[in-house]
């Protein structure tokens, strides 16, 4: 009883053990996990930014000076962190792009430089485009309707 014990424990630990010592599959998870804060942190500047203009419209009707010229610097400082934060996603598309292909982030920078937007760059570089965090809901959205009237008759 106790060897069967020892064996189902060892069976049902082996994949753990391997999975904590791959110290490549230990990066690629943290490489995720900082890229999902980064899109994360982008999505709230975001956000940020669109609910300043909206308390600078209200103000710019109803405010005072003083009140405008602070809504004013409100939006401009969430436009600020929302620069920085798209800095920072291209910064980690870039290194994705590079990792994944195998380039340099220079030659990855070289191919946006030249109007190549990331789906074109991951044609070319022969991955999918969810390295940019792109692509993961193909289709979704897109031709909704186009058959919508197939089989209907001309005038359906």
């Amino acid at each position: 009883m106790k060897r069967l014990f020892y064996s189902l424990a060892i069976t049902l630990l082996l994949p753990a053990i391997a999975y904590a010592q791959d110290p490549r599959t230990a990066q690629d998870e943290l490489i995720s996990l900082v890229g999902e804060a980064i899109v994360q942190e982008t999505t709230q500047a975001s956000e940020e930014v669109r609910k300043a203009k909206e308390v600078l419209d209200v103000i710019l009707r109803n405010g005072t000076q003083a009140e405008q010229e602070q809504a004013r610097d409100r939006v401009e400082e969430a436009e600020t962190r929302y620069r920085r934060s798209q800095e920072k996603l291209d910064t980690a598309r870039l290194d994705a792009f590079a990792r994944e292909c195998g380039t340099s982030r220079a030659q990855i920078q070289s191919m946006r430089d030249s109007g190549m937007g990331w789906g074109r760059i991951a044609k070319e570089c022969g991955v999918h485009p969810s390295v940019a965090g792109k692509g993961k809901g193909k289709g979704k959205g897109k031709n909704k309707n186009k058959n919508k009237n197939k089989g209907k008759g001309k005038n359906k």
